[in-house]
């Protein structure tokens, strides 16, 4: 029987009709675009996660996974040229501190002795007690080894999210014991912990600061070769990787990776240390007896290689510490601002960061100066090499001479009369150097202005070197007024390291050498990584023309009349030219120097120093207040002469003879010899005799045998008496003739040793400071120099070296 269809029943999707091809055409194609779009987004999202994102995802990953602990490497060593430690680091600790794991480490039972279970609130009650334990116990103990605020480490201990917080940087061993004893006995493994580092330390402190630099809290060059090689210096640090969870915590598994710190290059420098050492005890004592304003310099230099063997500028710092003002002049300035109620911690802040900044910066290559008569020198080069002017040539000075509308006067008002080119420089005369400069004429001027290297720095390897200013070349060749000022080093700057470079190349044959301060550079295992040769930039004048200017800058330390006498040191030949240079920022602002040389036939070692104005006694006057007459004759020759003794005598180098101390007299051995023949002996000599005792042999002698002694002195020869061994209090000598020194030491018993110009001059300096007790009969070296503002000082005030004639300006130059 036929089966009848169930009209209710709802057949399926295909049951009682068929799809037509073109619904089934339109279901596939928007099943496709689904699936397709799907796909898109799946693989776009997989692109960002594994192609975009890839590297800052597994760096997550990674920092998640693994916990890595850096080893810093040892910065290289910085050396002097006789391989004496200048700056070197040294092994330190950091502490480190994790709250996180302080917390997870404090353990509580759950049961109690019974094996019952303890309730929440009683667990967590104990353990917020031995949590707070915890927490006293490392503040207390950390903040008395650290040094710290026990508040301070109670709130880092608060951050428990935290597994690193650093709390204190480098410290030393002694310290880090502490903290190794205190982890160890408490089980604080965990917690607390310490890391390498490393330390910057100035075995020399002050010694020679503005060269060396130092670093900053980064470990990374600041000021000085500290900045300049930071790349060789620094190395590579090192790294510690190991594996932990995903809490933090450090797993115990066989994955570690080590990688070694790479130490830093070593730099060994030109710089001798002694020499340097020579050159700041200059500086300091020159600005204590002028009483300089603001600070000095000194480079030493060896001229026939450029090596530069001391760089001193004043005012200095500790490297150390190098935030800390130590100059007394600036911690003056800044106490008085912190007094003044009107000037805010702002106004303050900036005068403090003004005043570390005038402590960093290098005198000798980040200021300029006018260079004054010490530029002499180049300007006779060039003319005598152009032979325009030559050894017979003669020049009259009157006094003054007017040009381009200005009266340009010489320090010696009534002028020079006619004198020779070797005489000129000797009087250190303005109207002669005008002369010589329109004979050179305005374009072999500049000539040798750019050949002498002043229109570029020198390149020495220390940053913030600051270029000449010079007039414009096509202006400086038709300016008569600027030829003649620029001839006696005036109304241009220049640096010091250009000054003395240029001037090397004056007295060392006319070679112009690249100044430098790195001998060479050094891997730790001393391999040679770079080394620096001398290098000539070009030859300047003759050798003929050299030897020339170099014995006429002699004449200016030892003939008669030169301006630079007061340099001259018994026993070594120097040749130098003195300056006196007044600025712009105030007439009463006189820049004084010194260029020397030595020995003077054939330098090894040039100087040059200045002092940047010391302070006269009032307003408008040309004296300090001990009546020093203010210019570079006075004040930077006799600093200048005695700093290069010091190192030709620490360099070995044989003294050559007394030329100075004409009436000193050579006490003889006289000991054992009879009384009637020693006395005759000493009367021979120029001295007079004392007898003590009434034996008829001597058997000592007061002073000693070697001693020098002025002629007229009286020794004292003890005939069986015992020469007295007490001591007496050194008198104060300060501005005294010859004569007078002579009888105020005898007068205590002691006897004078006299160096420099005794012949009309004064007492500079003494050996013994005034109150020092000495041994009775004990020799006194005492230094004398003679006053020569007349020759070579500035007139300030109302009589100008140069004055506009016809508006009366008052705008003084000054010379050597």
């Amino acid at each position: 029987m036929a089966m009848k269809q169930n009209p209710g029943r709802r057949g399926g999707f295909f049951s009682n009709r068929n799809l037509d091809s073109g619904s089934m055409r339109r279901i596939l194609i928007l099943g496709g675009i689904f699936g397709v779009a799907a796909f898109v987004i799946l693989f776009a999202k997989l692109w960002q996660l594994q192609v975009v994102e890839h590297e800052n995802l597994e760096g997550q990953a990674v920092t998640q996974q693994t916990r890595e602990v850096t080893s810093s490497a040892n910065r290289g060593t910085i050396y002097d040229t006789n391989g004496d430690v200048l700056a070197i680091s040294a092994d330190v600790q950091n502490v480190i501190l994790s709250p996180r794991d302080v917390a997870s480490s404090v353990e509580v039972a759950e049961e109690d002795e019974f094996g019952n279970p303890r309730s929440e609130a009683i667990i967590e009650a104990e353990r917020e007690t031995k949590l707070q334990d915890t927490y006293d116990l490392i503040a207390d103990t950390l903040s008395d080894i650290l040094g710290m605020d026990r508040e301070e480490i109670m709130t880092r201990l608060q951050k428990t999210n935290s597994a690193y917080e650093v709390l204190a940087e480098k410290v030393e061993d002694d310290v880090a014991d502490q903290v190794r004893t205190f982890i160890d006995e408490n089980d604080l493994e965990s917690c607390i912990y310490l890391t390498d580092d490393s330390k910057r330390y100035y075995p020399y402190s002050t010694l020679a600061a503005q060269v060396v630099g130092f670093v900053n809290r980064a470990n990374e060059g600041a000021y000085g070769l500290e900045s300049l090689y930071n790349l060789e210096l620094s190395g590579l640090d090192g790294r510690i990787i190991t594996a932990k969870n995903a809490s933090g915590t450090e797993l115990l598994t066989p994955y570690t990776s080590y990688e070694d710190a790479v130490s830093g290059y070593d730099v060994h420098t030109t710089i001798d240390s002694t020499i340097q050492m020579y050159a700041e005890k200059a500086l300091e004592e020159g600005i204590q007896k002028f009483d300089v304003i603001n600070g000095a310099f000194c480079v030493v230099m060896d001229p026939d290689t450029g090596a530069v063997l001391a760089m001193a500028s004043s005012p200095d710092y500790d490297l150390n510490d190098p935030s800390t003002v130590i100059d007394s002049v600036l911690q003056q300035n800044l106490a008085e601002l912190q007094e003044d109620e009107s000037v805010s911690e702002e106004e303050y802040a900036a005068a403090l960061s003004q005043a570390q900044f005038q402590q960093w910066s290098n005198k000798c290559l980040n200021t300029e100066y006018e260079p004054g008569s010490t530029f002499k020198p180049i300007v006779m080069a060039a003319a005598l090499e152009e032979g325009v002017i030559d050894d017979e040539s003669t020049f009259y000075c009157g006094g003054s001479t007017e040009i381009g509308g200005w009266t340009i006067r010489c320090s010696n008002r009534s002028g020079h009369g006619t004198q020779t080119t070797r005489r000129a420089l000797m009087n250190s005369c303005n109207m002669a150097m005008i002369q010589i400069a329109q004979k050179l004429g305005g374009e072999k001027f500049y000539e040798y202005w750019e050949n002498f290297g002043f229109t570029s720095t020198t390149g020495i390897e220390l940053p913030g070197e600051v270029k000449s200013y010079f007039w414009n070349k096509d202006y400086f060749v038709n300016a008569a007024t600027e030829q003649a000022t620029a001839s006696f080093g005036q109304r241009f700057t220049t640096t010091p390291i250009q000054m003395i470079t240029a001037l090397s190349a004056v007295v060392n044959g006319g070679h112009l050498m690249e100044p430098y301060i790195v001998q060479s550079v050094t891997d730790s295992d001393g391999n040679v990584v770079s080394y620096h040769e001398p290098q000539e930039v070009r030859q300047v004048i003759s050798q003929e023309t050299s030897s020339l200017v170099l014995s006429y800058m002699e004449s200016v330390v030892n003939d008669v009349g030169g301006t630079g006498k007061n340099a001259k040191v018994d026993g070594y030949r120097i040749a130098g030219k003195t300056g006196s240079s007044q600025t712009l920022t105030s007439e009463d602002r006189i820049i004084v120097s010194f260029l020397g040389c030595a020995p003077a036939d054939d330098p090894e070692v040039i100087v040059l120093l200045g002092y940047d104005w010391p302070e006269p006694s009032a307003p408008g006057q040309n004296t300090t207040d001990d009546g020093i007459y203010i210019s570079g004759g006075n004040m930077a020759a006799p600093m200048a002469g005695e700093l290069i003794a010091n190192i030709m005598d620490y360099l070995g180098y044989d003294k050559t003879g007394s030329s100075e101390n004409e009436n000193g007299v050579t006490i003889p051995y006289l000991i054992g010899e009879t009384a009637e023949s020693a006395q005759a002996t000493l009367n021979g000599l120029g001295l007079n005799v004392r007898f003590s005792g009434e034996g008829s042999v001597v058997t000592d002698q007061m002073p000693t045998a070697g001693s020098s002694v002025p002629e007229g002195s009286s020794m004292v020869l003890y005939l069986g008496e015992e020469k007295p061994s007490g001591t007496v209090e050194m008198p104060d000598l300060s501005g005294m003739t010859y004569d007078q020194a002579v009888a105020a030491l005898e007068e205590v018993g002691l006897y004078l040793n006299a160096t420099g110009t005794t012949e009309g001059g004064r007492v500079f300096s003494q050996g013994v400071s005034p109150g020092d007790t000495v041994t009775v009969g004990a020799s006194v070296e005492v230094r004398f120099t003679a006053d020569i503002g007349s020759e070579s000082g500035l007139d300030t005030g109302q009589d100008g070296n140069w004055v506009q004639t016809d508006e009366e300006e008052d705008t003084t130059t000054g010379d050597g």
